[in-house]
């Protein structure tokens, strides 16, 4: 059973809020703590503690990470709907850990060497700051399943952006977390913005069909960023690093070398895949299995606690 850490920006697309669902409902799964990161870590971590209680999950830890990028020198994005339909001004119960995201990283590896994924599925910060403040903690990592980057290695023809969000939010995050020789898994837009992994009002009605109120929560926050996007549904990348983690026949990864470029004028945040097996760094997603992914998620996501 893998022992992992969700490490999230939670709030702003909603794939985050359905892979934590989708964490929730898969036994498989030992979730020993989610951290927030990026823009306003509080809200996230709020949005994260009222859908666990409302899942009837309440003890599961989660940390307050870092708010801004790791030089402190780029914007902080949002998009305005963070714990839109969800949070409100009476939340009081809504309490995260005292202990930084980052020292509970740390402790948690140190406490079960060998046996922490960390599942990053925002910017890379916390990870980051972590390595950086006690790089003992590298070699006691089991491995980072990193949802970022864009390969480019199996089909040009996606319409994606250039430059990655994760990656784009804070490449020197990145960069550090890739160049410091522990095992990582990087699942970008290759497969992660695939028409399989895209749910839909169709799937949307069978998850309110469901009726608990963590399944109404989630329906309310699909119907929310849809109407932001303008658009009737969006993918979830998120999930698919969750469900990565479960089975591994899911993605068809490859050795590969990733370098993440920080000093462009047009291009810091891009990730450089390159193959070169004698110094490849990192298993890069080339193919998914697009049959049974949103099956997966859907018969999660929709199971009652």
């Amino acid at each position: 059973m893998p022992k992992i850490i969700l490490d999230t920006d939670i709030g702003s697309d909603v794939d985050d809020a359905m892979a934590l669902l989708f964490a929730l409902h898969s036994p498989e799964l030992d979730i020993k703590g989610v951290t927030t990161v990026y823009g306003d870590v509080n809200l996230r971590a709020q949005i994260a503690l009222k859908l666990i209680a409302l899942d009837g999950k309440k003890g599961i830890p989660v940390a307050l990470g870092i708010e801004k990028p790791l030089l402190r020198e780029r914007e902080i994005w949002r998009d305005g709907i963070e714990g839109k339909g969800l949070i409100t001004e009476k939340e009081t119960d809504l309490i995260p850990v005292a202990e930084h995201a980052v020292d509970y990283i740390i402790r948690i590896v140190h406490e079960n060497p060998g046996e922490i994924v960390l599942v990053a599925i925002g910017p890379l910060t916390n990870l980051a700051a972590a390595i950086i403040k006690d790089p003992s903690i590298i070699s006691k990592i089991k491995e980072i399943i990193f949802i970022g980057g864009m390969a480019r290695v199996s089909d040009n023809s996606l319409d994606v952006p250039v430059i990655e969000y994760n990656v784009r939010c804070d490449p020197e995050a990145a960069r550090v977390v890739f160049r410091a020789g522990i095992s990582i898994i990087m699942l970008g837009m290759d497969v992660t913005r695939r028409n399989s992994t895209f749910i839909d009002r169709e799937d949307l009605k069978k998850i309110k069909e469901v009726g608990n109120p963590v399944h109404l929560a989630a329906a309310a926050l699909l119907e929310i960023y849809w109407e932001y996007l303008q658009k009737n549904g969006s993918w979830m990348h998120d999930a698919l690093a969750l469900a990565f983690a479960i089975d591994r026949s899911l993605v068809q990864t490859k050795k590969l070398l990733v370098e993440i470029e920080t000093q462009g004028i047009c291009s810091t945040g891009l990730t450089l895949v390159t193959d070169r097996k004698e110094t490849s760094n990192a298993e890069v997603g080339i193919s998914l299995d697009e049959e049974r992914f949103i099956p997966m998620f859907m018969e999660r996501v929709c199971r009652i606690s």
